[in-house]
């Protein structure tokens, strides 16, 4: 990270994390659709399920490809055209007639969309320095629950008004305006103020970049990763079909979700330079085994509210100190590189939970146990929390 400041940083965030809600809300509209689209093309849970991971499956494969295009090309360049594909590939989706070609669509978002983080990961620690950089972060992680709350306030009514291939066809319009924005703006900082490039690089640098202190902090993506994949799939059809919730009010109370996935991010940018990152996420890991076994048992709307909040601040609360300790786990030079291994690591580890638990509610109709298996899944982050922990005392 530079030692100067430059005003241009504040653009650069703005855009890149326009560019990131962009990208979440394509993840995330697909579950408050879902219903609907089962009932016009014919889908079944299981297809559900895998239509949701696809998306983080090829999101995950390039992630490498990604961060190595990213050093080597500019992370603008990558993230601007990450969002053109991604916009263009949402709207194949939205018009879909079946569920061969809406899965296709959903592959090719997921190829597309994983260009972005990597390329933009790539792109902002170049532009603010390092005690300013997890605050950045939390910026930068708001995006997610900025994305979901936006997603779940206002797709209900928007399908229940016009229909779900209109709603998809909305966020492919919001997300051909990131790419254009993106085009426009998203310039690495040696473009503008004339300052050297990064060095090449190749695949073949790879055995730089896995480090022990990355393959730790990759073990806490993966776990809100699994946590915000498998609560957003299943979630809304648990409060539809088993707590007869409306669809409308399934939509504003899973949007409490992503109102707290913003504070959280923001809060845990913050407190990660008071208290430790270490701690701030052995909280957020901690949330995510407790909090998908208290929705499984939850019945009223205080309850499910309650759950709803407990969601957003177990996903998020981890992200800026987790993210923002990156850059440190691996060599300057390799950080695009380094967070598409982090990314590939993650998305591996945590695609199959939709695809799982898919299985697993149609072969048991039983809610309970898909909510008790992502909560088991959450227990990989909570061990690599106390591992944190003990080496931050040693």
């Amino acid at each position: 990270m530079r030692g100067e400041i430059s005003p241009h940083r504040w653009l650069i965030l703005g855009v890149a994390t326009y560019s990131f809600i962009a990208l979440m809300i394509n993840f995330s509209v697909f579950p408050v659709v879902s219903d609907n689209m089962a009932k016009d093309i014919g889908l079944n849970y299981a297809q559900i399920g895998l239509i949701m991971s696809v998306f983080s499956i090829f999101y995950g494969v390039v992630q490498i490809p990604a961060g190595v295009a990213s050093d080597r090309f500019g992370g603008g360049r990558i993230a601007s055209t990450s969002m053109l594909i991604l916009g263009l590939s949402g709207l194949l989706l939205a018009y879909t007639p079946n569920y061969q070609l809406a899965l296709a669509a959903r592959v090719l978002m997921g190829l597309s969309g994983g260009l972005l983080l990597p390329s933009t990961m790539r792109l902002l620690p170049s532009w603010f320095n390092a005690d300013e950089y997890d605050k950045a972060m939390g910026v930068y992680g708001s995006g997610q629950g900025i994305a979901l709350f936006v997603t779940l306030i206002s797709i209900p009514s928007v399908v229940s008004l016009y229909g779900w291939r209109f709603s998809l066809g909305l966020v492919s319009a919001l997300t051909l305006l990131a790419a254009a924005l993106s085009f426009l703006h998203l310039r690495e900082r040696g473009e503008v103020e004339g300052l050297p490039k990064a060095s090449t690089m190749r695949l073949s640098d790879l055995k730089r970049v896995f480090t022990g202190k990355l393959l730790l902090l990759t073990s806490f993506n993966v776990t809100s990763l699994a946590m915000f994949t498998g609560i957003l799939t299943w979630m809304p059809l648990f409060l539809l079909k088993k707590r007869g919730f409306p669809l409308i009010q399934v939509g504003y109370i899973t949007a409490i979700m992503g109102v707290m996935m913003l504070v959280a991010s923001y809060v845990g940018g913050g407190l990660s330079g008071k208290i430790g990152g270490g701690k701030v996420i052995l909280t957020s890991m901690m949330l995510c085994v407790a909090t998908p076994l208290f929705l499984a048992y939850s019945h009223s709307t205080l309850e499910v509210f309650a759950a709803s909040v407990l969601a957003g601040w177990a996903i998020s609360l981890y992200f800026g100190p987790t993210f923002g300790s990156i850059p440190t786990a691996v060599k300057n030079e390799y950080v695009g590189m380094g967070f598409g291994v982090f990314n590939t690591l993650s998305f591996i580890g945590s695609s199959i939970t939709a695809a799982v638990t898919g299985l697993i509610l149609e072969a048991t109709q039983s809610f309970n146990l898909v909510f008790l298996t992502i909560s088991a899944i959450s227990i990989l982050g909570l061990a690599g929390a106390l591992a944190l922990i003990l080496a931050e005392r040693g």
